[in-house]
């Protein structure tokens, strides 16, 4: 899998850069932000990048992420690029548990939600539909991972928990996915639901689909 930027991403990124208010260029360089990016483009590191800042810095909603839906992948072949890329997976997480099939390419988004408390998975539900979210499946958790495990981060929120329907075998707990985003400790791991989720941890709902425009 390319992870390097194309050259019409390149451009891109210059538009966007001339469109920069002074002021928010100048937060940019006074924050440290625009090293950072320097630095992750001479080492090839996207971890080096604080995405949250910037977006803060920009007006973006740091807590909203378009997720790529679709295509050709498998479970096993997201997982083995993950793990090369430094993410622990764990291992039940594969094709046969959490099958991917292909379909139509798409694009979701993901809005993360902090109930600002312990919670229990049976009130996740309640706490999405109030945002006027949707529940999120295996696939929103196993895409998000591979197109933001690296570049989203947080210490204090580090654990995010996506309430799909659980996924029980004999003998074991249901559990869900969850993507660890600390920036020491990076995985995809697995959640009891039976559990109390605590303070630490936000919600990942879906936004509804726009309808196309007739």
């Amino acid at each position: 899998m390319n992870n390097f930027i194309t050259p019409p991403q390149c451009r891109h990124l210059i538009e966007v850069f001339e469109t920069l208010e002074s002021g928010q260029l100048q937060a940019l360089i006074a924050s440290g932000l625009l090293t950072d990016l320097r630095r992750c483009v001479a080492e090839f590191d996207p971890r080096k990048i604080d995405r949250g800042q910037y977006q803060r810095i920009l007006g973006i909603d740091p807590s909203v992420f378009t997720l790529k839906m679709g295509g050709s992948e498998t479970t096993d072949q997201i997982v083995a690029v993950l793990r090369e890329s430094g993410i622990r997976v764990n291992e039940c997480v594969t094709q046969k548990n959490f099958p991917l099939t292909s379909g139509e390419a798409i694009e979701d988004e993901i809005e993360l939600v902090d109930p600002n408390r312990d919670l229990y998975f049976k009130e996740s539900l309640a706490i999405l539909k109030e945002k006027g979210l949707m529940r999120p499946t295996e696939e929103h958790a196993i895409r998000f991972s591979q197109q933001h495990g690296l570049t989203t981060t947080s210490t204090k929120k580090p654990w995010i928990i996506f309430p799909h329907k659980p996924w029980q075998v004999q003998d074991r707990y249901p559990l869900v996915l969850c993507v660890g985003r600390h920036p020491g400790d990076r995985e995809l791991s697995l959640i009891c639901t039976d559990r109390r989720f605590g303070g630490g941890c936000v919600l990942a709902g879906v936004r509804p689909r726009k309808q196309p425009q007739a």
